[in-house]
């Protein structure tokens, strides 16, 4: 029976950790750059333009974007509701338009580097499954027997999304930050958008150019 107990114990710790590796982003900041030399007020009006091809694919990423950074002090602005065309976003006179018209001091542009699929060996491993019909209550169930379950190996397809982020001052045209984020097997489209922008307010915070 102490045996068996001390088998429980030494469970939890993977346990605890398989918890929270489920519930862990998928999206890391890989890194990131911000201009030492920037001495403005902090940006609180950014219009958001995605360079990605599929116009659907565009307008959720600005329009996620854009109401993700939106808070008290900063409003974000979805650049496809004053440039209709995505060829357009190549041309500077248009990007200065909807500069001027959304009255943005700041202009985010982000890129799509790459969607790479990936296989990768999983190895098999070893589980252990309480046997039912042992102990009664916690008590009993803090020390009840445990049965041997092995999972074979398999081989797996990962997805990876890389995306490029720079910011520029609408005043001088400047770049003052810039950034790159990894996202490994998202949910969803909609989770890559959310995570980046939240990864890229907090270190844009971080550099003094948002409040």
């Amino acid at each position: 029976m102490k045996t068996r107990k001390i088998m429980f114990k030494a469970m939890l710790p993977a346990v605890l950790i398989f918890g929270l590796m489920a519930c862990a982003p998928s999206t890391k900041l890989v890194k990131d750059w911000s201009d030492p030399a920037f001495k403005g007020e902090p940006f609180k009006k950014i219009l958001v333009l995605a360079m990605i091809k599929d116009d659907i694919q565009r307008l959720g990423y600005e329009q996620t974007f854009a109401e993700r950074i939106t808070r008290n002090k900063v409003t974000g602005i979805a650049g496809n509701t004053l440039i209709e065309n995505a060829e357009d976003y190549g041309s500077k006179p248009k990007i200065l338009e909807a500069v001027k018209k959304s009255g943005a001091d700041a202009v985010l542009l982000a890129k799509l580097i790459s969607v790479k699929k990936k296989e990768r060996q999983v190895p098999g491993r070893v589980d252990y499954m309480p046997s039912f019909g042992y102990g009664y209550g916690y008590y009993g169930y803090y020390g009840r027997a445990y049965d041997t379950i092995y999972t074979p190996g398999y081989i797996t397809e990962d997805t990876i999304v890389k995306l490029e982020t720079t910011v520029y001052d609408s005043k001088t045209e400047k770049m003052v930050w810039a950034g790159g984020t990894r996202s490994f097997n998202p949910d969803s489209a909609k989770k890559v958008v959310t995570e980046n922008a939240d990864l890229i307010v907090s270190s844009m915070e971080k550099s003094g150019l948002m409040p």
